[in-house]
């Protein structure tokens, strides 16, 4: 009796799985539809023109699964996971007017992409992650029949020859690889003594003495940063309608110097996308490093809008980032979702705020510059510098070092607003223009702690005198300056009370000695001005000593480098989606952040800020970091 009933459990358990198996069977025919490999390229070539974000023709588009499983405008979806037949998206493939068959106006469909994109819904039309935004993992080196090759990579190369039924070639002669490998990794044929070094040497580990000789050769850092400046776009010059050029040859042997001291990745990257954030008072290289995303192009005609061309330098470093770095086109999603990659427009715009707030501004200076001292004037800084961070405060001896390195967080004066008849913004949109009674106005500058104003002007006019005032044009008087005759650029300061807060200035100019025709004569032309507290410790022993290396640091000649720094907090600026990337058309407000699909790969707590990104592209766990590992 008990052999009978567990005879009949056993028959029916089989019973129920092979009746399960069936369903499964008649439910999911044939082999898994991967989505990626069988469906996606199907989409890609037949359907994206016409149902893809922006040209989403009937409310259909097939960019994202969200889009694509949602009501079009005939109320329904297109696709009913599941029930291919009651898909809407399948009877329009399927149908034998033309007028009414998609693709329209096109070839249709085979019948074999049909079949695929039936099963694909029959399985229940499962999205699918791009494979190369995928996290890398470990792959096994396969075993192969021979014992050809010296590391993993070779084990690879000699798995896909044998599927060929190929063999390796012949190893070369030494007189050959001699030739490959000093062109390769020097771009030069190897010097006599190398070469007899070489050819003479008959130890069985004479390439490698060669390779490292090779190596060590200066020459080396030469030939590869040849590849990377490529990238970076260091043979451009300021381009535009006046096609100036750029003195920023530190930064070709910052990269030089990085190569030649094999350094590491990670650093390599991070340095160049914000060495400028590292620290309190980055070093000199690492500021240099940074003019990796300086060499953008600045528009200096006359009539142009600065804010559109500054635009257009941060839109070039987002997607020079993005090819040169990520070796992925990103720039298609300043107008729209990509049509083929897993990104959304607004995270064009989000991965834009990263670069959004630098004090670069399409000046024709190319502001900021890092002004590089020599040891002796490197000296005089840490002396000012150590000075004022006894006499006042840390903060206020970064802010010191910060402004005499590159004089900095600077107001420049194309910004002026609220001008009356006798003032003009000129010299290629970049400074502000004074004749006799003109006026202008700084918006919203920070105040607080300030006691003066360091201005970098030309005026070559006698009698004529500065006037500062708060909040309107007759508004509290802030300062008189008296400007005396100087037929060149010049930098001085203008005193006045510490100030708190945020306040308008008003800059008015009054020379009674212009009189006719010269009262159209431009008498003084403002670059830019920098509010700051006085120069700490005065009535101290030592002060005027301190004082004039202060002057002699800030009005020295030295050599600059166009180079990357951050808005300080009170000039920050709000970053929008531009509606179909037209910078006049903004559209919500968003934050700096990378692609949903890749944020995986954001290591926790990181800044949002340049620093954040960088740790962000050289986490082991994003796809294109892995390859450099």
């Amino acid at each position: 009796m008990l052999r009978k009933l567990y005879r009949n459990k056993f028959v029916l358990f089989f019973s129920l799985l092979l009746l399960a198996m069936l369903i499964y069977w008649w439910a999911v025919p044939g082999p898994r539809v991967d989505y990626s490999a069988d469906v996606k390229p199907i989409l890609n070539k037949k359907c994206i023109t016409c149902h893809g974000g922006v040209s989403a023709k009937g409310g259909f588009s097939l960019l994202f699964e969200e889009e694509a499983m949602a009501p079009t405008e005939s109320g329904k979806p297109a696709i009913i996971p599941g029930n291919p037949d009651a898909s809407e998206m399948i009877r329009r493939l399927t149908l034998k007017d033309p007028e009414e068959r998609m693709p329209y106006k096109h070839e249709p469909l085979t019948k074999e992409e049909i079949s695929i994109l039936r099963a694909w819904i029959k399985q229940g039309a499962k999205w699918g992650d791009h494979w190369a935004y995928l996290p890398v993992e470990n792959v096994k080196v396969p075993k192969t029949d021979g014992n050809w090759g010296n590391n993993a990579i070779d084990a690879f190369i000699l798995e896909k020859l044998e599927e060929q039924k190929l063999k390796p070639s012949a190893k070369a002669d030494k007189a050959t690889l001699l030739r490959r490998a000093s062109l390769d990794l020097i771009g030069l044929y190897p010097s006599d003594t190398l070469a007899q070094a070489f050819l003479n040497n008959n130890d069985e580990k004479a390439y490698e003495m060669l390779v490292d000789s090779l190596l060590a050769s200066p020459r080396f850092g030469e030939r590869w940063a040849t590849v990377w400046l490529d990238v970076a776009r260091y043979a451009d010059t300021k381009g535009y309608e006046s096609d100036g050029g750029r003195q920023i040859w530190k930064y070709r042997d910052w990269v030089i110097d990085a190569f030649n001291k094999d350094m590491p990745y990670d650093e390599f990257i991070t340095e160049q996308i914000a060495g400028d954030l590292l620290s309190d008072s980055p070093t000199d290289a690492q500021y240099i490093a940074t003019a990796f995303s300086r060499n953008s192009m600045t528009n200096d005609e006359g009539g142009t809008d600065n804010n559109e061309f500054r635009n257009s330098a941060v839109m070039d470093r987002v997607n020079t980032t993005w090819e040169g770095l990520m070796g992925t086109t990103f720039s298609c999603v300043q107008c729209h979702s990509h049509p083929y990659d897993p990104f959304r427009h607004d995270e064009y715009y989000k991965f834009f705020a990263y670069f959004n707030n630098t004090r670069d501004e399409d000046i024709a200076a190319d502001y900021p510059l890092l002004r590089e001292y020599n040891d002796s004037l490197k000296n005089m800084l840490n002396e000012v510098v150590n000075w004022v961070r006894e006499k006042s405060s840390v903060e206020e001896a970064r802010k010191m070092s910060l402004f005499l390195r590159t004089f900095q967080p600077s107001i420049n004066t194309y910004s002026a607003d609220s001008l009356n008849e006798t003032a003009a913004i000129g010299n290629g949109n970049t400074s502000l223009f004074f004749r006799k009674d003109s006026r202008a106005r700084l918006k919203d500058v920070n105040l607080e702690g300030a006691g003066q104003m360091i201005w970098n002007f030309y005026s070559n006019q006698v009698g004529g005198v500065l006037y500062l005032r708060l909040d309107s044009a007759d508004g509290p008087l802030l300062a008189r300056y008296p400007i005396t005759k100087h037929d060149r650029w010049r930098m001085e300061s203008v005193s006045f009370p510490v100030q708190k807060g945020v306040h308008d200035i008003y800059l008015s100019y009054e020379n009674p000695t212009i009189t006719g025709k010269r009262v159209e004569d431009f008498t003084v032309i403002f670059d830019w001005v920098n509010f700051q507290p006085p120069f700490p410790g005065k009535g101290e022993p030592g002060y005027e000593t301190m004082h004039k290396k202060f002057w002699d640091l800030a009005k020295a000649n030295v050599p600059t480098t166009p180079v990357m720094v951050e808005n300080p907090q009170w000039m920050w600026r709000k970053t929008h989606v531009f509606d179909r990337g037209n910078w006049r058309t903004l559209d919500k407000e968003v934050q700096p952040a990378v692609p949903a699909s890749l944020s995986y790969a954001m290591p926790e707590n990181a800044p949002p800020n340049r620093v954040g990104l960088a740790q962000w592209m050289t986490s082991k766990k994003i796809p294109w970091y892995r390859g450099h590992l």
